[in-house]
This record gives structure tokens, C-alpha cells and sequence, in this order.
């Protein structure tokens, strides 16, 4: 009987942890951490570092969206378009006339 007492006494002493947890879940949690941290940094960058930063993006943006607008051609090259009337008749799928 002490051996089977002996194994489950492991599985009583969580079932008394779940108990006891199930009280303290009602109770707010007293934390002195200091600052709050989810979704904002606890460390404030500088106000050099912000605005060399702001700065960076700003020139990064401006060189990608100057160049994308006056020099498109970089990225597309230029397409010369064909001369519609320059075509045969077999190129735009029109059979001959002696067929019938």
C-alpha cells in the first residue's frame, strides 16, 4: 500500500498546486519591473540618434522614389514600339486570297 501511496504522491502534490494557483489567478499582479514593455521600446533612443535615423529614411525614400519617377527607364527598359503597318499578312494570321 505505501508503494502505490509512494507514486501517487507526486500526482497529490500537483493537484494541490492547481488548487492553490486557481486562487491567486483572481488576485491583480503586483509587479515592480520598472516599465511597461509590449509594443514600446523601455529604452529611449537619443535625440540624435532619432533624427539621424529620421534622416536616413528620409534620403533612403527620396533617392528610391526620385529615381523610380525620372529614371524609369532602369527599371523598364524602353519598349520601341512596331510599325502596325510594316506587317505581312501571314504575321497577323490573314490567309491569302487565292485560297479558298
Amino acid at each position: 500500500m505505501s508503494l502505490l501511496i509512494g507514486r501517487l504522491r507526486p500526482l497529490i502534490r500537483s493537484a494541490a498546486l492547481l488548487r492553490n494557483q486557481s486562487k491567486s489567478v483572481k488576485k491583480p499582479a503586483i509587479r515592480h519591473a520598472g516599465t511597461i514593455t509590449y509594443r514600446a521600446h523601455s529604452v529611449k533612443d537619443t535625440g540624435l540618434a532619432y533624427y539621424l535615423g529620421e534622416g536616413i529614411s528620409f534620403f533612403f525614400w527620396y533617392w528610391i522614389l526620385y529615381h523610380c519617377w525620372f529614371e524609369f527607364d532602369h527599371l523598364v527598359p524602353p519598349h520601341e514600339y512596331p510599325d502596325p503597318s510594316k506587317f505581312t499578312d501571314e504575321e497577323l494570321g490573314i490567309p491569302p486570297d487565292d485560297e479558298d
